[in-house]
């Protein structure tokens, strides 16, 4: 192809000329013109990318962080280099009663350290009611005896204090410095992304697989599990033991917690995103425990195909039920209810609502909603005032039903 012989034309004439650094700009100004980069092998095609191909993805190019390189051939490796050091595997000896007596064994899974005095992030199915927590991080050092701050079975995350008096490690004033992650946000990813996954499947060290997010939004009530969350689907390689692991954007920050991956399938995996993860490990060290919110209503999506509640084939949230004496029935929502919007943001669907529900205690929340009412087909929305209560946390993670299996 045309750009294929142009390419080698310029990096031929840019090596010649390559002792002199001004020259390399020039012509890599020229090729930038051509819609062509350089890397270290010579240049390549970029094609441009055209307005509507942007919108058709939902975000532009100016958009992306700074410093992404999305087309270098180490893309993978330059982004799981800057979280591997701070990746670690755990393992725990856990005790389990049996008719034939205690049976021992050890539980194996993955985590990554959010401060450098050694806090791990990690999943709480890891963890399970051990009594003995060795964590190895990456360059082999092994830290033994080390402490369960926390954890939230519900939301399947658990805090792990590293013992650096049991493990030598580099000081600074005799404080202990470890190797620690940036945490990004998984709210800015959409389906196609790239993702890495890293941690120690079936004990094997320093592991990384690489995929796409195949799915931002997965609820758990679609994948048979009890967590009343949203998960991140991707397609990399998730096996037991990277559980607690994490998963990280082409920037090598962590974006979601590995948790999961269904049986009898390839490529369906499943991790917490680290908005909702984050939260939780904020409410553990504040709290030592989460508290969750209770609304008291149940919604559904649904296509206003007729344009009865507005734009005709808009997605609208209607209220289905409400629990009497909850927060919601005290505020005067009622079933059949169109949600129009929730703490002053637009709903156009279920996740708009839960996105916007915290972990926060007693949250006064405005809500706009639109009431059917068949004598009056110009009926005004009404707004209303949620004031949101708490229950305490905990509970159980997986259902029995499921048919994903935790990769602890």
């Amino acid at each position: 192809m045309f750009w294929r012989h142009g390419a080698q034309r310029l990096s031929a004439v840019a090596s010649r000329r390559g002792a002199a650094a001004g020259g390399r700009r020039a012509w890599c100004a020229v090729a930038a013109a051509a819609g062509l980069a350089w890397c270290d092998d010579g240049f390549f095609f970029v094609p441009k990318a055209t307005a509507a191909a942007e919108e058709d993805v939902g975000y532009r190019a100016d958009s992306q962080p700074q410093g992404t390189t999305l087309l270098h051939r180490n893309f993978v490796s330059r982004a799981a280099a800057k979280a591997l050091p701070a990746v670690v595997n755990i393992t725990v000896e856990v005790s389990e009663a049996t008719l034939f007596g205690v049976r021992r064994g050890v539980s194996a899974g993955s985590g990554f350290i959010v401060r450098d005095d050694g806090l791990v992030v990690t999943n709480a199915h890891v963890i399970r009611n051990g009594q003995s927590i060795t964590v190895t991080l990456n360059d082999g050092r092994r830290f033994l005896g080390c402490k369960l701050v926390a954890m939230d079975r519900s939301s399947d995350v658990a805090l792990v204090q590293i013992d650096t008096t049991r493990g030598s490690s580099p000081t600074t004033k005799g404080r202990p410095r470890l190797p620690t992650v940036s945490i990004g946000s998984s709210s800015r990813l959409v389906p196609g992304d790239f993702v890495v996954a890293l941690g120690s499947p079936l004990n094997l060290a320093n592991s990384v697989t690489c995929g796409i997010v195949s799915a931002t939004a997965r609820h758990g009530s679609e994948i048979g599990m009890a967590q009343r969350t949203d998960f991140l689907q991707v397609d990399c390689a998730i096996n037991v033991g990277n559980s607690g692991g994490p998963l990280v954007d082409l920037d090598g920050q962590v974006v979601g917690i590995n948790t999961m991956k269904a049986q009898m399938a390839d490529g369906i995996s499943f991790a917490i995103p680290i908005d909702s993860a984050w939260q939780v490990v904020r409410h553990l060290l504040k709290h030592g425990q989460v508290t969750r919110p209770v609304v008291g209503f149940k919604m559904v999506a649904v296509v206003d195909a007729d344009g009865i509640w507005g734009t005709p084939g808009e997605t609208k949230v209607v209220i289905a039920q409400t629990m009497p004496g909850s927060p919601a029935d005290k505020a005067g929502v009622k079933a059949n209810d169109v949600v129009l919007d929730f703490d002053g943001r637009p709903v156009t669907n279920v996740p708009d609502i839960l996105a916007r529900i915290h972990l926060d205690p007693f949250q006064r929340i405005p809500v706009t909603i639109l009431r059917p009412n068949p004598d009056d087909p110009f009926s005004k929305p009404t707004k209303l005032h949620l004031t949101i209560t708490t229950e305490p946390g905990g509970g159980s993670t997986m259902s029995s039903s499921s048919s994903l299996r935790p990769t602890e």
